[in-house]
């Protein structure tokens, strides 16, 4: 892509620079908005500090640049940015604005590590623009990145200290590479941010691979800002500079020859670990030509017929369950009109959807529907989305379920609970950006809901190479590295519950080896399914609690059915018994048994998964949520369970979904159950 970068005059800026063109993209020109009166202002969005330099970093860079005057006025300071007249975001907009109409750019060069502020700012220009945000830098390790910085040659010296162990006559005028052990010491004592992210300290660069030129400083002069005799506040006056030609004079490519700058696959394949993906020729051959059969034979035994059902819980909660999309029309556009019936009925909108689950019968069908998705999720902060194939009939080729959360009137009393939602859109090496109308994570209180994630590669959007289990690893990551962007004590142990599809039955011991190496007896249901989005081999939708340590875990199990069939039950629960997640599943015992799924059977599956989630009729507050997958390879009639589902529902509040998929979990399960009690 071609791309505009925003510049400061910092190592933030240069470096993304950096990054940019290592994962294959072209700089064509440079952006900055410069303090009004030549002062320096107390912006939230950019530093000001150099900007006497930024005339020299574009003729050091050779690229045209682009100015705008700002007064640094920020009006919108909430989490989520609207537009603003006279905002200092405006000032953003107007010049990108300019520099599109005389420039072919496709995307914009950000250099922000972990300011949401500046991010979620810049994300709104660019969507505007219809322009890419590319900030590489993103939620990378401050001391990682700083030592990846001086390594990659980028020369850039104190102009600005704002922090305890910094001296304006000491440190202004130092370069980042002498000062590096000192900034990991003030870390270290006083908890600084060594990359400055905290305001500690700001920068120039007088000199990066990406200069034909340096530039040199001939007389500046430190200004004191504050006296304060712990953290005194100063910056650097640049009052002459000029620029010296490098030599040997060399081309961009040579000038970057033998750094140690990595272009995104670099990201994702430097794991520590070493990847030896099983061959597909090692797998018994049987299993393989059965995980493989047509899709068009799946689809033909496929006929769920299930009926809408939602319930709200006492603390807020409601839950949705059964949508199908219908196939007159728009079958999104179907299911989403009936969503929102079910959210008026209760007080909600789509604003209060935290998570979304699309399954759809054809992945072919995805752009028609992501498109009728965005029409109505088309907001700041939408829900969580996972969309995967299943084999569904032609007639309602959309089943969705939706979780949704509105704080009650006399809960806002009693406990208050912020929802705080991960929408980041731009693209970097830290996790992959939203690529629709979803966010990333919705945190409530102490509940994370996560967006389905695959082995995609964040930097280029792309899978990465190696198979399954590479792909496994590389989203465990994606959950790991989101759950702890969340909330930074939460790590992958923190998951709960979850689902784990895969499009090759004979994939799911490796993937559920990986998983169990890495997790706290969260319990995870396996299912195949014909196509994945991307054509993942594997995706991961899961949710956490962030006092997940404290759940206990059981295994459980019966036979019925004189000992034909065998449920077995994995089940966590919270101290306050207010929230209980299973996995159930139904096995033949001898699977060579004649036997057949019948309805009698069905309703001693349900009623026992019913019971280890602990269900009272009397406990109004408490809603019972089943996600019910039955594999359409085998000769299960599921029509003839409704009934008692819905009888059902006359004596407790209970929503379900059921989906068709290709297997679940191995060939001798019949139905697999991932379920959950919330009060």
């Amino acid at each position: 892509m071609k791309v505009v970068a925003l510049i400061s005059g910092g190592k933030d800026s240069t470096y993304n620079m950096m990054q940019c063109i290592a994962a294959g993209h072209e700089i064509v020109a440079l952006a900055n908005l410069f303090p009004k009166n030549k002062t320096e202002i107390d912006s939230y969005m950019y530093q000001s500090v150099g900007f006497e330099a930024i005339d020299f970093i574009a003729k050091a860079m050779d690229l045209p640049l682009f100015q705008k005057e700002t007064l640094g006025i920020s009006k919108e300071r909430g989490k989520v940015y609207n537009v603003t007249q006279d905002d200092e975001v405006e000032d953003l907009f107007e010049l990108l604005q300019k520099v599109k109409k005389k420039v072919s750019i496709d995307a914009v060069s950000i250099g922000a590590i972990l300011s949401d502020y500046q991010r979620v700012r810049v994300e709104n220009v660019c969507e505007r623009l219809g322009l890419v945000p590319l900030a590489y830098l993103w939620q990378r390790n401050q001391e990682d990145l700083l030592d990846e910085m001086i390594k990659c040659e980028v020369d850039a010296v104190l102009v600005k200290v704002a922090a305890l162990g910094l001296d304006p006559t000491k440190h202004l005028g130092r370069s980042l590479s002498s000062l590096q052990p000192y900034l990991l010491t003030l870390h270290e004592k006083y908890g600084i941010n060594v990359c400055g992210e905290g305001g500690e300290y700001e920068t120039l660069t007088l000199d990066c691979p990406l200069f034909k030129y340096r530039i040199v400083i001939d007389n500046s002069e430190i200004i004191l800002h504050s006296n304060d005799p712990f953290a005194p506040v100063g910056f650097l006056k640049l009052n002459k500079l000029r620029l010296e030609q490098k030599l040997p004079v060399l081309e961009l490519h040579d000038r970057l020859r033998n750094l140690p700058l990595k272009d995104s696959d670099g990201y994702v394949t430097d794991q520590g670990e070493d990847i030896k993906e099983l061959n597909e020729d090692e797998l018994d051959s049987d299993s393989v030509s059965q995980c493989k059969m047509t899709i068009d034979t799946v689809v033909q035994k496929s006929s769920a017929k299930q009926n809408l059902s939602v319930h709200q819980a006492g603390n807020g909660w409601l839950w949705i369950g059964g949508i199908r999309g219908e196939l007159d029309g728009n079958p999104m556009e179907n299911a989403i009109s009936k969503l929102m019936l079910c959210l008026s009925q209760y007080g909600h909108e789509l604003a209060n959807v935290c998570s979304v689950t699309v399954y759809i019968s054809d992945m072919k069908l995805f752009t028609q529907i992501n498109e009728a998705y965005v029409k109505y999720f088309n907001f700041a902060n939408p829900p969580t989305r996972a969309c995967v194939e299943v084999p569904l009939n032609k007639e309602h080729p959309v089943i969705l379920d939706a979780i949704s959360w509105k704080i009650l009137e006399i809960a806002q009393i009693d406990s208050p609970v912020e929802r705080f939602t991960m929408h980041v859109q731009s693209r970097s090496h830290w996790a992959p950006a939203n690529i629709g109308p979803y966010s990333q994570a919705v945190k409530i209180g102490e509940v994370i809901y996560l967006a389905g994630q695959i082995g995609m590669i964040p930097g280029n959007l792309e899978l990465v190479e190696g198979g399954v289990k590479c792909q496994s690893r590389l989203a465990m990551r994606h959950v790991e590295r989101l759950l702890k962007a969340s909330d930074s004590n939460l790590n992958l142990r923190n998951v709960v519950q979850g689902i784990c599809y895969v499009t090759n039955l004979c994939t799911i011991p490796q993937v559920r080896k990986l998983w169990e190496e890495n997790t706290n007896n969260a319990i995870v249901d396996y299912v195949v399914v014909p196509v994945l989005p991307k054509s993942a081999l594997v995706e991961w939708h899961v949710w956490a609690h962030k006092y997940n340590h404290m759940f206990e875990y059981e295994e459980t199990g019966r036979c019925i059915e004189n000992a034909n069939w065998s449920i077995s039950i994995f089940k966590r629960w919270n101290p306050e018994d207010n929230i209980v997640a299973i996995v159930c599943h139904l096995e033949k015992t001898i699977p060579s048994e004649e036997s057949i799924l019948n309805r009698n059977i069905f309703v001693d599956v349900i009623d026992y998964a019913l019971q280890k989630l602990d269900f009272a009729k009397e406990n109004f507050k408490a809603v019972h949520n089943l996600k019910i997958f039955y594999p359409t390879m085998k000769d299960v009639d599921s029509n003839e369970f409704f009934d008692y589902l819905d009888d059902l529902r006359n004596e407790i509040s209970l929503t379900y979904t059921f989906v068709p998929v290709m297997y679940c979990k191995d060939q001798n399960t019949y139905l697999s159950i991932c379920g959950t009690r919330t009060e």
